[in-house]
């Protein structure tokens, strides 16, 4: 599977993002002037981020205590929090992994960072926790849809 961004756990994603801006970042989406994405089913606010290679960071801060991201900052600091990789069907790669091993920690369910497209967590021992988020649409594509909708 292809790497498509490294989850970042921040305690703020607009402290963050100026910080990962000295270092050559850019924007990607919504993030910046307030339009950062809020997911409350996740309980999380996230930001995209690109490098001037394309490699792209995504800033993820708890919304509320009980966050998953709280205890991960809690323990770690800011810090890498997961890997994603692009997925040509979510739901299957996650059946795929779990029966490898990977422990399904969220099932395939809608993610309004991928305009409500399904994406999937599962940990490994040996890997970590990993998403998988999905491979047959640009992400420029969808954050440019999100951005439509929310206009």
């Amino acid at each position: 599977m292809k790497i498509d961004h490294i989850g970042y756990a921040v305690a703020e994603t607009e402290k963050a993002a100026a910080a990962f801006l000295d270092l050559g970042y850019s924007v990607l989406g919504l993030c910046g002037g307030g339009g950062y994405i809020d997911d409350p089913f996740r309980r999380v606010r996230i930001c995209f981020l690109s490098d001037p290679r394309g490699v792209k960071v995504e800033l993820v801060a708890p919304l509320g205590e009980n966050s998953p991201v709280s205890v991960w900052l809690g323990k770690n600091g800011p810090s890498p929090y997961h890997i994603a990789y692009e997925s040509g069907d979510v739901p299957a790669d996650a059946a795929n992994l779990k029966k490898r091993g990977f422990l399904l920690v969220e099932p395939p369910a809608p993610a309004l960072a991928y305009g409500g497209r399904t994406v999937a967590f599962l940990y490994g021992k040996a890997a970590g926790l990993i998403e998988l988020v999905p491979a047959d649409q640009e992400f420029t594509d969808i954050m440019a849809e999100i951005v439509t909708e929310m206009m």
